[in-house]
Formats: C-alpha cells, structure tokens, sequence
C-alpha cells in the first residue's frame, strides 16, 4: 500500500487494480478572449501576508482563517509568500474562464462554461497528463436511470426531502443548509446532463443495488456507476477489490478521460504540469486570473474574466491536515488520492491570500473508508488482542474510526468456510450490503455475485491482506493475537449466534453467522483516507466568500475544496457517491455562472 500510494503516475490499470478497485466504495486551441487584465509592476495585483503589497493586495489576517500557534498569530498557510517579481513572468494570455484542476468537478466546470459560450476556456493542472480521478460512485436524485428503473417496476425512489433531512442530522446542522437542498433540487438534472455527454463517448451508467438495507443504518439507491457500454456483462459480474481481474471498463477511470475529450471536442485546452502560484486581485476588486508556472522559475499570467477553483483537497498538507482534522489523522492508516500527494491545499491557500475564508465549521469531514484492507463483510471483528470490541452492523466509516479508539489500531474481520455464503443469502434478502460488505457492482434488478467474491477473496490471500488457516490457533498466531482471546471471541459469537440475540453488542441476528468450519479467514481491516471535505466558504452560485460571508468577484469554486457541505467530522456514507455527485452538480454551476449565465435558471429544479 505505501509504495503504491506515493508512486507518481500510476497507470489506469493499476489506479484501477489498486485506487478505483479498491473502492467498495477523479486541447486545442481555444477562440479568441477577453481583454487584457495583467499586472505589469512587479508583484502588481498578488495579495501578500502580515500587510499590502504595492498593489494592495488583501492582508491575509483579515481572511476569517483560523488563527493557529506560530509567532504571528498565523498558520503558515496563511501566509503568503513573496510576490512573484515582473520580470519572472515571461508573458500574458487572456481567456474566458480559467478553471484550476482536471478532476471531475474541473471538467464539469469547463464543458458547462463552454457549452454557455465561453469563447476561450483553459483549464491548468499541475499533474503531468494522466486521469485526475479516483473511485466508481456518483450520486444523483431523480435521474434518467432511476426513472427508467422505477417505470419497470424495479426499485421505489426514495424520499429526497427525508434524504436531505437526514444529511443534515447526521453533521449535527454544521453545514449551510441552502447547498445541501440545491443538491437535492439540482442534481437529478445535472447528473443525466453528464450522462448524456458520456453516452456520447460509448459510455453507459447502472444504479447500484448493494447499498446498505439495514432497519436502522439504511443507505438510499441513488448511485450510480458508469462502464463501457460494451463491457457490461464484465462489468456487472465482477467487483471493484482487488484480484477481481477486471480492466479499465467502469467507474471514473473510464468516465474522466471521456470528459477530456468532450473538453476537446468543445474547443477548450487542458495544460498539464501547469500550476497556479498565485491568484491576481486588485485590492478590492475581483480575481482577474491567476500567475502560472509552468517549470522552474518559468510563470506566465492567464487572465479570466472568471476563474474556478476546482484542485481537490488538502490531506497531504501536514499541518492543515493535523489542525483540520486531528481525529482523522490520527485513526487513517494509509492515504489514497490519485495522483499520489498532489491533494496540498494549493488552491485553498492562495484563495486566502487573495481574501477568501475557510468555512466555520471545524473538526472538516473526512472520507474514511477501509479500502486498502480486506473487504470487512458483517463477521465478527476482533482488535489487537483478539476480542470482539464492536457491533459490526455499521457503515464502513464508523468501523474505520471506532478501531482506532483501540489501544492499537490493529482489527480483523472473522469468518470460516461458509462465510461468503452468509453474505450473499444476507445481501440477496436485502438485509444488509454497503461499501465493504457488499459488491459494488451490482446492478439493480440483479444479484450478489458469489463466485466473483470468492476470486476476491483468493487475491485477497494472496496478498497477505486477508489470512487463512486449518485452526483458529494457527490464524491467531498468523494474526499475531493470543490464541485464547480469539478463540474466546469466536465460541462468544457463536453462542449468541445460537441464542438469537447479541447481549454483547446489540447486533441484529438475522446478520450473523456462525464460525465453525476451516479453513478460517481472518481479513485484515485498514482505515484509508481518500479525501477531506473542508474547504472555502462558498453560496449556491458557487462564488468563493471571504470573512464577511461576501462573494469575491470573478471567484467560483466546486467539488472538494469547497466547504460547508457536510460537517461534524464524518461523510455521510448513507448517500454513497455524495462527493463525486457535488463535483457534477456544483461543477455544472459554477462553469455556467462563471460564463456569465444562470444556471438556476438553465438547470432544472426536481421539485421536493
């Protein structure tokens, strides 16, 4: 996992083998452009920290950012360096729209903003040119292909004003209500607004059916997947863990490279290894582009008439990171972002310095799921001294966390022989399911694929990420925990198992199985930090606010470095895609405002 996290350049088929795999649960020349707007004295229109600069750039003490524990009062990502000198930057060039990243979010942006007549739209990422995504899911209310499965009589459409009221129950009301009900109004349309650019390209999108069906954690079937139109029975009959040998037929893998060349096709220019330094503001005035760089001491200045803020978040800043998020620093085992350690705050830092202000509410969420382990199923799960210390009935992200709360961090997931079996008669009865536990792949109207599972489960072995043994003795002293307590744990479970009720820990009967017959499993489970959910104040409009809660002109942002989307420290796993969904829905938003249009008006609104 270490090498494989921090190795630039990953291939598609290793980012599926390993990131999107592992996920139970990312140019041509344009037209003519604006007008000049540059800078021409020497760090002209570059806010600067602790004071102006000659240009009166924003004193970033007046951003509303958290003040932390240095000498100033600030975090160093507060403070701005030096303004980059005019003689540095080599030219300047004038555009429409200038969107910073090439994720998902970024795309969406740059096909919206074209498709509303943006004449010239450039999007600048720092990664060399390679598939800037991660991960399968994408959320979405009332879309096409629900519709079309609801008419057939397949599933029922969930509640989404109950969807949302949840949403917000769940982060304790730390968010800004407003966007989570734009969401819920918008998304439904933006998401068959993409789904119609993909079918485009050969692409076709599913409604996955493994979400979790418990009576009490219950997840919503508004997910949806995207694959190879031609590829759909490889699709479907497969997982996304890894050892389930499929290729690069499914998810954003295949999905962000298709919006690359719609970009194309539209007229706009993706540049790679280009990376913003600093965004340009005139004091007050609004953002008017950004400074590049596009190798070592080479800059160039891009003007906009809009610019979008679309680079992901901030984990492998250490110090944002730690302050952030203290909890999720401390219970993650391993990080996962593709490309590897590109997610540094860039675009959250210089938006501070140019005046803009992170959102209230702290500790930020954070998507925490065990994705590099091995799949955690329903079974019973030990810790580090091999005892039971939980009720497994939950969402993944509770399991990454509560193990930490461990005096090690250490847990495994145990099951014998028949385990898998348990699970697909648990799954095909609809009573349980979820990232980790049940297969991602699974269409509505189909079933949970045995077979599939049990080549995962062979590559799991392989791998060292799930153990196997003839004796609970043998898979003990493998697991490095005494004997006794894992036997202890076992002859426990089984006992209840027997009873009916779980008088330990409250867990549903109906979801456990017993352990009796060899060989037994013992599934290693490893909390993956795969993205941070905290980021700038923004509005419906996707307009970036500073300290007063105020729109910066010319400022829009969407996806991850946006804030105030989810709170109180967790993703909220019950609406798995959530975070692809917003970088669709806000991603459509921000680029057609950002061309000067209305996407309230343009979108339309799925009445609730």
């Amino acid at each position: 996992m270490e090498e494989n996290t921090t190795k630039q350049g990953l291939s598609r088929r290793s980012f599926i083998g390993l990131g999107g795999a592992a996920l139970a649960g990312a140019a041509m020349a344009g037209m003519a452009g604006c007008a000049p707007q540059g800078t021409t004295d020497a760090g002209a229109g570059q806010a600067a920290a602790g004071g102006s600069d000659a240009a009166g750039g924003i004193p970033v003490a007046d951003s509303g950012a958290s003040a932390g524990p240095d000498v100033a009062g600030m975090h160093s990502w507060e403070i701005a360096p030096e303004a980059i000198a005019a003689d540095k930057i080599s030219g300047t060039e004038d555009c429409d729209v200038l969107v910073i990243g090439a994720g998902l979010g970024g795309c969406c942006a740059s096909i919206a903003a074209l498709e509303e007549g943006a004449g010239k739209v450039i999007v600048v990422d720092k990664n060399p040119e390679m598939v800037i995504a991660r991960g399968v899911h994408i959320a979405g209310f009332h879309t096409k292909v629900q519709q079309k499965l609801a008419d057939e009589g397949l599933m029922e459409e969930p509640d989404y004003n109950n969807v949302v009221r949840r949403w917000i129950n769940w982060a304790q009301g730390r968010v800004k209500e407003p966007l989570l009900w734009e969401f819920a109004h918008k998304s439904g349309a933006c998401f068959d607004w993409l789904y119609d650019l993909a079918t485009k390209k050969n692409l076709e999108a599913l409604l996955w059916d493994g979400y979790y069906k418990g009576p009490d954690y219950t997840e919503y079937p508004v997910t949806h997947i995207f694959y190879q139109a031609d590829k759909y029975e490889e699709t479907v009959n497969f997982t996304f863990y890894q050892g389930s040998g499929v290729g690069d037929v499914y998810g954003n893998a295949v999905l962000v490279p298709a919006l690359y060349e719609t970009i194309a096709d539209l007229g706009g220019e993706i540049r790679w290894q280009t990376k913003s330094e600093r965004l340009v503001r005139e004091g007050d005035g609004p953002v008017t582009g950004a400074i590049v760089s596009t190798g070592k001491d080479e800059y160039m200045q891009i003007n906009a008439k809009s610019v979008i803020i679309a680079s992901g978040d901030y984990a492998a800043d250490d110090e944002m990171f730690q302050y952030y998020s203290p909890m999720t620093a401390y219970a993650m085992d391993g990080r996962f972002y593709n490309p590897p350690d590109c997610d540094t705050g860039d675009m959250h830092k210089q938006a501070i310095w140019a005046g803009a202000a992170m959102q209230k509410s702290e500790p930020h969420s954070a998507v925490m799921h065990l994705d590099f382990g091995a799949a955690s199923y329903g079974f019973l799960h030990v810790n580090w001294e091999g005892k039971r210390f939980k009720n497994e009935d939950v969402n993944t992200q509770s399991k990454s966390v509560t193990k930490a709360l461990q005096t090690q961090k250490e847990a495994w997931s145990i099951y014998d022989s028949h385990g898998l079996e348990q699970v697909k008669e648990q799954i095909d009865a609809g009573l349980g399911g979820g990232l980790q536990w049940g297969q991602l792949t699974q269409p509505v109207g189909g079933e949970y694929n045995l077979e599939a599972q049990k080549i995962v489960l062979e590559g799991e072995v392989e791998s060292g990420q799930t153990l196997k043994a003839d004796s609970l003795e043998d898979l003990a002293k493998q697991m490095g925990v005494p004997a006794e307590n894992l036997i202890a744990a076992v002859d426990r479970y089984n006992e209840l198992c027997d009873l009916g009720k779980d008088l330990d820990y409250g867990k549903r009967p109906e979801v456990m199985g017993k352990i009796l017959e060899p060989p037994f499993y013992a599934g290693k489970l490893v909390a993956s930090l795969l993205t941070m959910c905290g980021g700038l104040r923004t509005n419906t409009e996707c307009q970036v606010l500073d300290a007063e809660d105020q729109p910066i002109g010319g400022l829009y942002v969407c996806g991850s470095a946006a804030g105030e989307f989810f709170g109180a420290g967790d993703y909220p796993t019950y609406v798995p895609g959530i975070g692809h969904g917003r970088c669709v829905t806000f991603g459509r938003i921000a680029g057609i405002n950002a061309a000067g249009g209305d996407a309230d008006a343009k979108i339309p609104s799925l009445d609730i």
